[in-house]
C-alpha cells in the first residue's frame, strides 16, 4: 500500500524530483490587519533571494501574515506542450531554504508527480496544542497551463505559506490580483484552494466551449448523413471522431475533478476542526461551500453538453452507416438480380444444347451410315466372283484409328499444360499475398 508518508523532512531524493532554472519567481505577502495592502516581490536570482532571505522586514514573521510564492513556468520542451511543474525557477538551495521557511511538506513531489487532479489535507500535531495543516492540491498536465499547490497553515501564528508551481505570466497576474481584491477573505486559509478551483474551472470550461463551437460549426454538416455517408473516409468526417473522442475525455476529465471537489467540500466541513479552537471560519467556509457546489452544478451542465456532442456524433455516425448498409444491400440485390437473369439466360440455352444434341444423336448415325455406304470401299452390285467390301478396308481403319488416337493425346497434352500453368499462378499469388505487408483501415 502507498502509504502517505507522514516525516515532513527533506531528503536528497526528494529534492531530485524537481529541476531547477533561475526565472522570474513572485512573493507576495499580505498582512492580515491590513487586508488591502499587498506586498510584491520578484526575483531572477539566487543573489536575490539571498538578500531576501536575510531581511528580517521582508521573510516571513511570526505575525498573522499570508506568504504566496509563485513560479513562473519553465520554457516548453516540446512544441505546443508546457514544461512540467516540477520545473522550479529557482536553485536547488534556495528551494531547500524556502521549504524550511514555508513548511512545504514533502508530499507535493509525490502529487505533483501523478500528474492527475488530486487534493488532500494532512493535520499534524508537532507539540501539545501546536499544529500546521497541510492542503496540496494539483490540476491535471492532460490540459495546458496546469498548476499545483502546496500549502501550510499554522494555527499558532495565524499564517498561511503557499507555493504555486508551473505559473504563466497572465495566471500570476490573475492570483495576485484576486488576492489584492479577496480583502479579509485571505484569512481563511482554503482561499488558495479555492482560487486554484477557479483557475481549473476556467481552462475547463474554455476547453468545453471550444468544443461546443467546433460542434456547432459543423452542424449543418452532421444533420445530413447522406452527405455523412458520402464522405465516411473523407477528413471531415474523420473530424467529428476526434471531436467525439475529445469531448469523451473532457467528460471524464470533468468527473475526476468534481470527484476533487467532494473531497474539498468534505475539508471544509471539517476544518479547522480540534486544530483551531480560538477562532471561527464558518462565515467564509459557507461562503466557499456555496461556490464550490455552484461550480459542481455547473460541471454537471458541462458534462451534459459533452454528452450531447457525443451521442448526437455517434447517432448520426450510425445512421450515416445504416445508410451505406441500405446502399450496400440495394447494390447487392441489384447483382442478385442481374445474377439471376444470367443464370436463367444459361438455363435456357442449355436446354437448347440439351434439344441440339438429341437431334445430333438422332440423327448422327444415320448420316455416318451414309457417309460410309457412299465410300467407294463398298460395291453393292459387285460382279460375279467380286465382294462388296474392298480389300483395301484396313487402310479406312488404320487412319480412323490412328487419327482418334493422335486427336486425344494431343487433347491430354493441351489440357496438361493448362492445369500446370494454373497452378504455377495460384502458388505464386499466395506467395505474394503472404508477403505483402498487412494494412488495418478502421
Amino acid at each position: 500500500m502507498d502509504w502517505h508518508a507522514e516525516d515532513a523532512s527533506w531528503s536528497d531524493r526528494d529534492f531530485r524530483t524537481f529541476r531547477f532554472e533561475q526565472r522570474r519567481t513572485v512573493v507576495l505577502r499580505k498582512i492580515n490587519p491590513h487586508p488591502t495592502i499587498v506586498i510584491k516581490n520578484e526575483f531572477r536570482d539566487k543573489q536575490e533571494w539571498d538578500d531576501w532571505f536575510h531581511d528580517p522586514r521582508r521573510t516571513p514573521s511570526t505575525e498573522s501574515e499570508l506568504h504566496i510564492v509563485l513560479c513562473s513556468r519553465a520554457s516548453p520542451i516540446f512544441v505546443e506542450k508546457d514544461a512540467p511543474v516540477s520545473y522550479l525557477s529557482i536553485t536547488r538551495d534556495t528551494w531547500e531554504r524556502l521549504t524550511r521557511a514555508f513548511h512545504v511538506h514533502r508530499e507535493i513531489k509525490r502529487v505533483i508527480a501523478r500528474k492527475v487532479d488530486y487534493f488532500t489535507s494532512h493535520y499534524e500535531e508537532e507539540r501539545a496544542g501546536q499544529w500546521k495543516i497541510y492542503f496540496i492540491a494539483r490540476m491535471s498536465a492532460r490540459l495546458p497551463k496546469d498548476l499545483a499547490l502546496s500549502l501550510t497553515y499554522v494555527p499558532s501564528t495565524d499564517t498561511t505559506f503557499a507555493v504555486i508551481y508551473g505559473c504563466n505570466d497572465d495566471q500570476m497576474d490573475g492570483i495576485e490580483e484576486r488576492v489584492r481584491e479577496a480583502g479579509d477573505k485571505t484569512k481563511y486559509p482554503l482561499l488558495l484552494i479555492g482560487l486554484l478551483i477557479e483557475l481549473e474551472r476556467k481552462r475547463l470550461l474554455a476547453e468545453a466551449e471550444q468544443l461546443v463551437d467546433d460542434f456547432t460549426l459543423r452542424s449543418d454538416y452532421i444533420d445530413d448523413p447522406n452527405k455523412i455517408a458520402a464522405d465516411i473516409s473523407n477528413e471531415k468526417t474523420q473530424e467529428y471522431v476526434q471531436l467525439c473522442f475529445k469531448s469523451r475525455s473532457l467528460m471524464h476529465h470533468i468527473k475526476a475533478v468534481k470527484r476533487q471537489l467532494s473531497k474539498l467540500l468534505a475539508e471544509i466541513d471539517k476544518f479547522p476542526g480540534e486544530a483551531i479552537t480560538t477562532h471561527c471560519f464558518n462565515k467564509h467556509g459557507n461562503f466557499m461551500k456555496k461556490r464550490v457546489q455552484d461550480i459542481i452544478n455547473e460541471y454537471d451542465a458541462t458534462i451534459d453538453e459533452c454528452k450531447m456532442i457525443v451521442e448526437d456524433t455517434t447517432l448520426a455516425t450510425q445512421v450515416a452507416y445504416n445508410q451505406i448498409a441500405k446502399l450496400d444491400s440495394d447494390a447487392n440485390k441489384s447483382m442478385a438480380f442481374t445474377n439471376t437473369l444470367i443464370a436463367q439466360r444459361a438455363k435456357q440455352e442449355g436446354t437448347q444444347m440439351r434439344y441440339i444434341a438429341l437431334l445430333t444423336m438422332i440423327y448422327l448415325p444415320f448420316s455416318s451410315v451414309v457417309a460410309i455406304s457412299s465410300m467407294n470401299m463398298f460395291d453393292w452390285n459387285p460382279q460375279p466372283g467380286g465382294s462388296v467390301v474392298s480389300k483395301n478396308t484396313w487402310v479406312f481403319a488404320a487412319f480412323t484409328i490412328g487419327l482418334t488416337v493422335v486427336t486425344f493425346l494431343a487433347r491430354y497434352h493441351m489440357t496438361s499444360r493448362y492445369n500446370e500453368t494454373s497452378e504455377t499462378d495460384v502458388t505464386w499469388k499466395q506467395g505474394k499475398l503472404a508477403k505483402a505487408p498487412r494494412h488495418i483501415k478502421i
